[in-house]
C-alpha cells in the first residue's frame, strides 16, 4: 500500500512540475508579445504525449477556457502566411521541389462549436509544383493545358493546408475532425 501511495504522490508531483513548465512558457509567450501556445508539435517530439488531456485542460486554465483559445486561435490564423518549409516543420510530407505561400485569409466560424468541423479561407502568393509536366508556376497550372494536373495539385494543396490548420488548433487544446476550405482569391 506504500509504494502505491509513494507512485502517487510520484505522478502528482511530475504533474505539478509538467503544469510548472508549461504556465512558465505560456507566460514567456505573453511576456513577449505572443500569442500562448501548446506547441503539440514539441509535446510529441519531448514525449509527453501521455499527458495531452491535462496539458489541454492547463492550457484552457491559462488562457480563461475553450472559447477563448478559440479566439486566440482565429486571431493567430487571420492572415497567417504559410509556406511548404512551416508544413515540412510540422512533419507534413512535402515534396523539396514544391514551394509555395499561401495565406489563411479568415476563420468562418465565429465560435467554437462541438461539431467538430472548421470551415477557413485561404489563397495562394505564390507557387511552384514538380509535376508529370515539369516544375510549373500556379500561374502556369491554371492555363487550361494543365486541367487535369491543375485539379490534382489544387486538391493536394487543399489537403496539406487542412492537416497544417489540423495540427495548429491542436495547439490551442482545439481538435476539428473535418475541414471545409475555401479559395478566397
Amino acid at each position: 500500500m506504500k509504494s502505491i501511495i509513494r507512485n502517487i504522490l510520484r505522478e502528482d508531483s511530475k504533474l505539478e512540475i509538467l503544469k510548472k513548465y508549461f504556465f512558465t512558457i505560456w507566460n514567456d509567450q505573453v511576456n513577449s508579445g505572443e500569442i500562448p501556445k501548446i506547441g503539440y508539435v514539441d509535446v510529441y517530439r519531448k514525449k509527453l504525449s501521455k499527458y495531452i488531456e491535462e496539458i489541454d485542460k492547463w492550457y484552457f486554465e491559462f488562457v480563461g477556457g475553450q472559447e477563448e483559445a478559440f479566439k486566440l486561435f482565429d486571431q493567430y490564423m487571420t492572415n497567417l502566411k504559410v509556406t511548404d518549409k512551416d508544413l515540412r516543420d510540422a512533419n507534413q510530407m512535402i515534396n523539396p521541389n514544391d514551394h509555395f505561400e499561401v495565406v489563411i485569409t479568415r476563420i468562418f466560424d465565429e465560435s467554437y462549436n462541438d461539431s467538430g468541423e472548421l470551415e477557413f479561407g485561404f489563397t495562394v502568393i505564390d507557387a511552384t509544383f514538380l509535376t508529370d509536366e515539369g516544375q510549373l508556376t500556379w500561374d502556369e497550372l491554371m492555363h487550361e493545358r494543365y486541367d487535369s494536373i491543375y485539379f490534382d495539385v489544387e486538391n493536394w494543396l487543399r489537403g496539406e493546408i487542412e492537416g497544417y490548420v489540423s495540427t495548429i488548433s491542436l495547439d490551442f487544446g482545439l481538435n476539428y475532425l473535418y475541414f471545409r476550405t475555401q479559395w478566397d482569391d
